[in-house]
């Protein structure tokens, strides 16, 4: 996912180059299982102090489902957007600093927005940080939204019929004096008391 951008940053604003990508992620990072490859759209435009890179992208990452733990494919989809802004001058070599560019110093001092020596645009780092991002908070393996998955229903139902085990219940498995900590015994018997009065 390197681009030599020589050619546009020589070229006036408002220039763009259009791609597209169908890009193997092996590699791109270790905690991730990929499969599929990165496919999309992506724009290039040249912009008065670097280039502007945007785009429509999607793959499919592995996943665990948050209920039945079973292993999911996830489609992943999101839309890039941003600013690189060259090391050096295209025409004379010079090093700019961050401080001759407009925008935030953190932006311009992060290397994964930098256009390197050789005027070569990396987006992997860029692209690694947004599958993150559009990646669910709780993976589950029913599509068709919320709800119990049915993995985990078959399973339930499977579990049934080898012996009726029972994985929700609100009966408390009992305790005896010797199994509770000391320091909570104070509390069991609050809650003790609590039973009592509502019965």
């Amino acid at each position: 996912m390197q681009f030599n951008v020589a050619q546009l940053l020589k070229e006036p604003t408002g220039a763009t180059r259009r791609y597209e990508l169908n890009e193997q992620l092996v590699g791109l990072d270790d905690e991730l299982r990929f499969l599929g490859p990165l496919v999309g759209t992506l724009q290039l435009l040249r912009t008065n102090s670097g280039i502007l890179v945007t785009g429509e992208l999607s793959t499919v990452v592995q996943a665990t489902c948050n209920r039945c733990l079973e292993p999911i494919a996830v489609p992943v989809r999101f839309r890039l957007e941003e600013s690189f802004r060259p090391l050096t001058e295209v025409f004379t070599g010079r090093y700019i600093r961050p401080e001759e560019f407009e925008g935030a110093e953190a932006d311009l001092e992060d290397a994964a927005l930098l256009i390197d020596e050789r005027h070569i645009l990396n987006i992997s780092e860029v692209v690694r940080q947004a599958i993150w991002l559009a990646l669910p908070m709780y993976p589950g393996c029913n599509w068709e939204g919320p709800g119990i998955c049915p993995n985990l229903s078959n399973r339930l139902t499977e579990l049934e019929e080898l012996g009726g085990v029972d994985l929700y219940t609100d009966r408390e498995t009992p305790h005896t004096g010797e199994e509770i900590d000391p320091r909570w015994s104070a509390l069991r018997k609050l809650y003790g008391e609590q039973d009592s009065a509502s019965s």
